[in-house]
C-alpha cells in the first residue's frame, strides 16, 4: 500500500492480447485490457473469452513489467484483491495494437 491508502500499481502485470490472420505471413495483435496483477486472474479472463465465438482470432497471455517507479501503465489495472486502479490524467484507451 502507498500512503494515501490506495493500492500500488504493479511493476509486472499480465494482459490478454488478441492475434487475428492478417495477410500471409502477417498477424495483427492487440492488447485487451484491463490489466491484471496475477497471472491467475488473467488465466480466468482466458477462460471466459475462450468460451465466447471469435472467428478467426486467438487470445493469449502476456507479461509486462516497468522498471519505472511509480508504475504507470496505458490501461487499468486490476489488483489481486479485486478492486481495480484506474488511469490517472488520461483518458481510457481501446486495445492498442503491439507488436
Amino acid at each position: 500500500m502507498n500512503t494515501d491508502d490506495r493500492p500500488s500499481v504493479p511493476l509486472d502485470v499480465f494482459y490478454l492480447v488478441q492475434t487475428s490472420s492478417g495477410a500471409v505471413g502477417k498477424r495483427h495483435r492487440r492488447v485487451c485490457p484491463p490489466l491484471y496483477e496475477t497471472r491467475r486472474q488473467a488465466q480466468i479472463e482466458l477462460m471466459h473469452l475462450r468460451t465466447t465465438p471469435s472467428g478467426r482470432r486467438t487470445y493469449s497471455i502476456w507479461k509486462a513489467t516497468t522498471y519505472v517507479e511509480p508504475a504507470e501503465w496505458l490501461y487499468d489495472v486490476v489488483v489481486a484483491n479485486g478492486s481495480v486502479i484506474r488511469l490517472r490524467d488520461r483518458e481510457p484507451r481501446d486495445g492498442v495494437a503491439v507488436s
